[in-house]
């Protein structure tokens, strides 16, 4: 039932048509707020709650988890959507570099039985959310 009501509430969130926009990259609020809501569900166990890679589970591995703030500074500037969005989904990535990382397609489809339309807005979601927490250079 909390999965249901969930997954209707962030798709009810990332499919209104009109949204207040954060100065930000100009990202719809309630796609980043849905975003920072499955991040600190999903994500900052491992990436921790600002996403610099430090969450309390991050000593656990033999790979420490990505500082999520540093896509764009290490892009020269570019925080790259479709790369990231391949990444967390993780289906078209091999196992996002080691296997410490969920396929997130694949555990939103099975463990949550979403449809595809479903897994893309909370990847989406996600996406909006670290593009979000860049850090700018001078930073």
């Amino acid at each position: 039932m909390r999965k249901q009501v969930l997954a209707i509430v962030v798709g009810g969130l990332l499919s209104a048509t009109s949204v207040k926009m954060t100065a930000q990259e100009n990202q719809p609020v309630q796609v980043v707020d849905a975003g920072r809501g499955l991040f600190m569900l999903y994500c900052a166990s491992c990436h921790g709650s600002t996403g610099r890679g430090n969450g309390p589970s991050a000593g656990e591995f033999r790979h420490r988890p990505a500082d999520l703030t540093q896509f764009a500074r290490n892009n020269g500037g570019v925080f790259n959507d479709a790369l990231i969005h391949r990444i967390i989904d993780g289906r078209t990535v091999k196992a996002h570099g080691n296997l410490e990382m969920p396929v997130w397609g694949d555990a939103f489809k099975w463990r949550q039985g979403l449809d595809e339309d479903a897994i893309k807005q909370r990847i989406e979601a996600l996406v909006r959310y670290v593009g979000s927490i860049q850090e700018r250079a001078g930073h």
